[in-house]
C-alpha cells in the first residue's frame, strides 16, 4: 500500500446470531473484555451452514450490541443487497450509528445465496446481474448515509429525493466496507469504500488465496489512484475462512497475521471459535494481538 505511515492494525470477530439472546450478550461482553476492536454479524435469511439451525435477525442483535457494549465497534459483514433496498439499509445503519454512539461500520456485499432471494419472493440473479446492480446500490447507500436530500439516476437502481435527517453520527458518514471478490466489487471499493474485505475465492488453496489477495490489493491501489483517491485511505481486511482457518491445524494465527500483513492486509476478522478452540482464541487475543496492534 502506498502509505507514508503504517496504518494501525485492527482485529475483529465474526459473531453468528445462532444462539439465544442471553448467550449472544455474554459473547459480546467476552469479545469486548478480550480487547477486540470490532465485532461483525452476517446478513442472511438463514444460517448458511445449516438453514434448519437457529438464526435470529442480525440487525436486532446489532441493536442489542449497540446498547450492551461500550467500546468495541459493531457492524455487518456483509449486509445483503438481495434482502434490503439501499436507502432503507442506509437508514438502518444510521439508526445503529446513533444507538452505538458512533461505533457502527456498514459492510455491504452483492449477495449470493438462492434462499435469500427466495425469502423475499425473488428469482436468484445471475452473478453478472448481482455485480452490475452493486455499483448503483452502493452509490445510493453512500449518498443517503451523508444525510439531507439525495437522488441517484442509476442504470440498474435509482433513488429520487430521499430525505435523511439526521445523517450518520460519524462524519462525513459512518465507514463503508465492501466485501467481495469480483472485479466490479473491487473497483467500487476503490472508488467509494473506506475498507475492502476479502476471504479469498471459494475453493482456492491457501497459497492461491494469499496470491490473489496480494494482486487484488495492488489493483485497489491502482484503481484508487485513478479515481483521485489516496490508496492509503482504504483499509484492507481479511476474514479468516477456508484453507487458512487455524482450527484446521495447518496454519496458526501468528503465521496468518504475518503473511497477510506482508500482502498489505492491516485488519483481520477471526471466526467465532466455538468451545473447542476458545482457549487458543483467548490466548491469541491476550498475548499475540496487543503487540501487533502496538498496545
Amino acid at each position: 500500500m502506498n502509505s507514508a505511515r503504517e496504518p494501525r492494525r485492527k482485529f475483529g470477530v465474526m459473531l453468528y446470531p445462532d444462539q439465544p439472546f442471553p448467550v449472544l450478550a455474554e459473547r459480546l461482553g467476552w469479545l469486548e473484555e478480550l480487547g477486540f476492536d470490532q465485532v461483525f454479524l452476517p446478513d442472511h435469511s438463514a444460517d448458511l451452514r445449516d438453514p434448519r439451525h437457529t438464526w435470529f435477525d442480525s440487525w436486532t442483535v446489532l441493536a442489542m450490541a449497540a446498547l450492551g457494549t461500550r467500546r468495541i465497534r459493531i457492524g455487518t459483514l456483509v449486509a445483503n443487497q438481495i434482502l434490503r433496498p439501499p436507502a432503507q439499509l442506509a437508514k438502518q445503519a444510521i439508526a445503529l450509528d446513533h444507538l452505538s454512539g458512533g461505533r457502527f461500520e456498514l459492510g455491504v456485499g452483492a449477495g449470493l445465496f438462492a434462499w435469500d432471494h427466495h425469502s423475499v419472493g425473488g428469482v436468484p440473479w445471475p452473478p453478472g446481474e448481482r455485480v452490475r446492480r452493486f455499483a448503483d446500490y452502493l452509490a445510493i447507500v453512500d449518498g443517503v448515509l451523508r444525510g439531507g436530500a439525495f437522488s441517484h439516476p442509476g442504470t440498474h437502481l435509482w433513488a429520487r429525493d430521499v430525505v435523511t435527517v439526521p445523517g450518520s453520527l460519524q462524519s462525513p458518514r459512518l465507514p463503508l466496507i465492501v466485501g467481495g471478490q469480483s472485479p466490479t466489487l473491487v473497483r467500487v471499493a476503490a472508488e467509494l469504500a473506506d475498507a475492502w474485505n476479502t476471504h479469498g475465492p471459494p475453493g482456492a488453496t491457501a497459497e492461491e488465496v494469499l496470491r490473489i489477495t496480494t494482486e487484488q490489493n495492488a489493483r485497489i491501489d491502482r484503481l484508487a489512484s485513478a479515481a483521485g483517491r489516496d490508496p492509503s485511505e482504504i483499509r484492507r481486511a481479511y476474514t479468516i475462512f477456508g484453507p487458512w482457518d487455524p482450527r484446521a491445524g495447518r496454519h496458526g494465527y501468528e503465521e496468518i497475521f504475518e503473511r497477510f500483513g506482508t500482502a498489505g492486509v492491516t485488519e483481520f476478522v477471526l471466526d467465532w471459535p466455538g468451545e473447542r478452540h476458545a482457549e487458543e482464541f483467548a490466548r491469541v487475543a491476550r498475548e499475540v494481538i496487543p503487540p501487533l496492534r502496538g498496545d
